[in-house]
């Protein structure tokens, strides 16, 4: 078994990262690394500073699936796989499965990568996806049983069964995720004008000690941005007067104007999707207001898509595994006639 300190050229970062950082920082949903290996285990050393809530590690295998586990706070060696055929090449993903919490003093961090075989440098991916969201997108209900709603712990929530990762994977696309559960456009779900993902996403993690610096775009520009917003400003507008009501409504539009003019300053060139409807489409005028407000002032690459509702709900009264798989298809074929990939 050799031990590989990360980072390391031959494990791709994947995620929003620093590229100036001196470790493997796993800020957001859905970060990590790609590698090729042929081996029979893979073992990785992972720092969390959560005292709370456990942050998961995932582990896809080809695109698929194969492991989730538990971190425990401070510095431990974890086996990620075990058993495989070393005749066998794949490619491994080892990502941070769960959002940001709250009791973090810093990012996950992936120090090193143990394994019996020699790591190469995955094949590279053409395209380059980001998402912007809220539970929806780091897949809070696709783990536990059915209407469990009450528990609001990392348990519940996975990164690996929800559609970003369903699209990035089905497109052989690279994918970075800026997304916290209850934050909206322009409120969370609890009406807090902070909780808009708008006011934090220029930074690299602001949310995270340690990661209210500018965020590195200096990185690959994304081609499509995927905004998946409005289901807890749907629910801000609910806690809310009548008379109070045209006001916020103005906002959101507003802030929706803004997020989108935020992500056009990084990538002059990339399509802009606001995909929205999976919990409802309560606010869906406002928000094709605001994609409309873009073009009539000059940017024909912005779109709307409206997202069919899910049928089925998975644990946190969310949307279930079944539902993301509806959703992936219907993001995925806008995003290939509009990026023009068929």
């Amino acid at each position: 078994m050799q031990r590989y300190l990360l980072p390391d050229s031959r494990f791709f970062p994947i995620g929003r990262h620093d590229p100036r950082e001196k470790q493997a920082n796993l800020w957001w949903s859905g970060s990590g690394v790609r590698v090729k290996l042929s081996c029979t285990r893979i073992d990785a050393e992972v720092t969390s500073t959560s005292t709370d809530h456990a942050q998961w590690l995932g582990v896809l295998v080809d695109g698929a699936p194969v492991t989730r586990l538990p971190l425990t706070q401070g510095t431990h060696t974890y086996t990620l796989l075990a058993g495989l055929d070393a005749k066998f090449p794949h490619e491994f993903t080892i990502l941070r499965d769960t959002q940001p919490s709250y009791d973090e003093a810093g990012p996950v961090v992936l120090q090193s990568i143990i394994t019996d075989g020699a790591p190469e440098a995955p094949a590279s991916r053409a395209l380059t996806l980001e998402f912007i969201g809220d539970s929806l997108t780091v897949g809070e209900g696709t783990m536990g049983p059915w209407g469990e709603g009450q528990e609001w712990r990392m348990l519940f929530v996975s990164h690996m069964p929800a559609f970003p990762t369903l699209v990035a994977e089905d497109l052989k696309a690279d994918k970075r995720v800026i997304a916290l559960g209850g934050w909206g456009a322009a409120r969370s779900w609890d009406n807090q004008p902070e909780s808009r993902i708008g006011r934090i996403y220029n930074q690299l993690c602001a949310v995270t000690p340690g990661g209210y610096v500018p965020a590195p775009f200096g990185e690959k520009k994304a081609d499509a941005v995927i905004i998946n917003l409005g289901t807890n400003d749907s629910s801000a507008l609910t806690k809310m007067s009548a008379g109070e009501l045209p006001f916020a409504r103005a906002e959101l539009r507003t802030r929706a104007v803004q997020l989108m003019e935020s992500v056009r300053a990084r990538y002059p060139r990339a399509l802009i999707l606001w995909a929205y409807g999976l919990c409802g489409d309560t606010v869906e005028d406002i928000l094709k207001g605001a994609v409309e407000d873009m073009n009539r002032d000059g940017d024909s690459n912005v779109h709307y898509l409206h997202l069919t509702q899910a049928a089925t709900l998975g644990s946190r009264m969310h949307p279930s595994r079944d539902a993301h798989a509806q959703a992936a298809k219907e993001i995925e074929a806008e995003l290939k006639k509009l990026l023009r990939l068929e």
